[in-house]
């Protein structure tokens, strides 16, 4: 059965929710969401995608669908991380506004009313639900704070902080996210690159009741050097300036020793731990340096192989997308859509 929004003056409005190992929390997730819209007077779509499971999370889905028409799944044919997942999902529909929500339950579906009443004032393309505060880890929410800072110090936008990317779309924003998308992208960087209007909710997010978190520290990592790349050149002018300064320090001290030793040519020494702790620092700055362009480099050849954001398995009563732009599709589908 192929999902189609009815023929009405309703506006249609896509939940976009990506999974991964969610078994625990499908039930309760589509419960609190239903119990949202089902007030409301929106042709509504729930959109499921999930990236290779291997719980019982797409056989949860698949039961929900049997009896709401409104559910559709996205089954992915690799894991491909959270980045590709959560983005490929939230461009999969077509609908006048696309909201974005994880399945962990941290981000209360109970916030989709009040992002569509300020989606509807026609004021913002965007409305980010950012946090004022959680109860996950203590410590790893100050360092996503400092991180943010940092971002917003460095980046060339004003940045959207302390998100995970929940909040509802416009439909203009998803068309020009397709047009400008890469293979690994930082969408919330990219939105506030694209000049688009923005607002904030604050809520409190809270703690994981079922399974366990797949964002590593390895992850957290990636995801931010990504944000970093993506949304600012400073990093390299810094390092241009810092190799101009060291370089110009390395000079006038070279120097200093030159000369102190042709003046003192018997009482000067060089001194080895001098040297030793000297060269180790630059050969530090040196390396950071170079793993900073590197990153620049391995961001930019990732856009020039365009290649596709992920490979889907199948679409279950989730329409394709309409084609745009040189890529007709984020999309490659493998198998026919049911």
């Amino acid at each position: 059965m192929e999902k189609t929004f009815p023929n009405s003056n309703k506006k249609n409005i896509a939940i976009c929710i990506p999974c991964f190992n969610e078994e625990l929390n499908i039930d309760e997730l589509y419960f609190r969401i239903t119990k949202v819209i089902d007030n409301l007077n929106y042709n509504f779509s729930i959109i499921f995608e999930d990236n290779k499971s291997t719980d019982k999370t797409i056989s949860k889905v698949k039961k929900i669908m049997k009896r709401d028409s409104r559910v559709g799944l996205i089954e992915n044919n690799l894991n491909y991380g959270f980045v590709k997942s959560s983005t490929n999902v939230l461009l999969s529909s077509d609908a006048d506004a696309n909201i974005f929500l994880m399945a962990d339950l941290q981000d209360p579906p109970e916030l989709i009313k009040d992002l569509i009443k300020e989606w509807e004032k026609n004021i913002h393309s965007v409305i980010f639900c950012v946090r004022k505060s959680s109860k996950e880890n203590k410590l790893l929410f100050i360092f996503k704070k400092i991180y943010y800072f940092l971002l917003e110090q460095l980046s060339d936008f004003k940045v959207v902080r302390d998100s995970t990317g929940f909040g509802i779309y416009d439909r203009k924003v998803i068309q020009c996210l397709r047009e400008l998308i890469d293979s690994y992208p930082f969408v919330k960087g990219l939105v506030c690159a694209c000049g688009f209007s923005w607002s904030t909710i604050k809520y409190t997010s809270q703690k994981r009741k079922n399974g366990k978190s797949s964002a590593s520290l390895l992850f957290l990592i990636d995801f931010g050097i990504l944000g970093l790349v993506t949304l600012s050149r400073k990093p390299m002018r810094y390092i241009t300036f810092g190799g101009l300064f060291f370089g110009s320090l390395g000079f006038l001290f070279s120097t200093v020793v030159l000369f102190s030793k042709i003046l003192f040519w018997n009482t000067f020494q060089f001194g080895v731990a001098m040297l030793s702790s000297a060269s180790l620092f630059l050969l530090g700055i040196i390396l950071f340096s170079i793993g900073i362009i590197g990153e620049y480099i391995s961001f930019i050849h990732r856009r020039s192989l365009r290649l596709p954001l992920l490979i889907e398995k199948e679409r279950i009563n989730v329409k394709p997308n309409k084609p745009i732009s040189y890529r007709n599709s984020v999309m490659v589908n493998i198998s026919k859509e049911k």
